[in-house]
């Protein structure tokens, strides 16, 4: 991590972990899926750390996969591990002892959206925005979505959400239970930090176990497994090439539905 693509910081029994690529709205290319990992698991390795934040520099919490990796992805094989990276980083959130809180100044689209879905609580500010994006490149849900959204919503609205990826407010996103806290932008921090050391005060090995037995394991892994098959796909076809070069041309995508 001596390249600050992600960005650790320790307060006392909190850990602050930042994804640090704002130019490219914290978008997920391997090397932060790896930094991001290798963060995880030092903290999870560090009994002085109680709870983990998950943010975002810049403007955007996480933007989902980086387009322009997507665009150059031509094997299956190589689409299959670039999926596989990022949904680590959701099992490496789940599969985790200690409580993760996702804190969202503002935009969480497609892999960023369900990243923070798979953190035991989001805390959001009002700038805050959140849409499934994948359908609109030609691709499904991934890192878990398939699994974490229907939890949390209805399976209509979470069909709505994947099919008909619009963006939610945060006022909206709350209403829908997505959830833990809305705050004005300029409190976002110290609310999020006050529910940290609130949970950093409980008992460690029943909150673990609490989330162990939430959370699930091989519900998880398989959803995870099939999501990898799928996507990685559809991100070698040519609706999603399509849809990633009508993104960056600024037009509406044709899809004609072929791999």
């Amino acid at each position: 991590m001596k390249d600050n693509t992600v960005i650790i910081k320790k307060e006392g029994p909190v850990a602050w972990v930042t994804m640090n690529r704002p130019e490219s709205l914290n978008s997920l290319t391997v090397g932060l899926c790896a930094a991001l990992k290798a963060a995880f698991a030092d903290c999870e390795d560090d009994n002085d750390i109680r709870v983990v934040v998950l943010s975002g520099e810049g403007k955007a919490f996480c933007a989902g996969g980086d387009l322009r990796t997507i665009l150059e992805l031509s094997d299956y094989e190589a689409a299959r591990e670039y999926v596989h990276a990022a949904g680590e980083i959701t099992a490496a959130v789940m599969r985790s002892r200690k409580p993760f809180i996702a804190m969202v100044g503002g935009a969480a689209a497609g892999a960023g959206f369900n990243i923070a879905l798979a953190c035991d609580f989001v805390c959001a500010s009002k700038r805050a925005k959140f849409t499934q994006a994948f359908s609109s490149i030609g691709l499904i849900s991934d890192c878990g979505g398939n699994l974490l959204l229907p939890r949390l919503v209805s399976p209509q609205t979470a069909k709505m959400l994947m099919m008909l990826p619009e963006t939610l407010s945060a006022e909206e996103a709350q209403a829908l239970g997505l959830l833990t806290a809305l705050a004005e932008e300029g409190e976002l921090r110290e609310d999020t930090a006050a529910l940290a050391v609130r949970l950093a005060k409980q008992p460690p090995l029943a909150l673990a176990q609490t989330k162990k037995l939430l959370n699930g394991g091989k519900e998880l892994e398989d959803i995870l497994r099939a999501e990898e098959d799928i996507q990685a796909a559809l991100i070698i076809g040519e609706d999603c090439k399509e849809g990633v070069r009508a993104f960056f041309e600024k037009r509406r995508p044709e899809f004609k539905g072929r791999s």
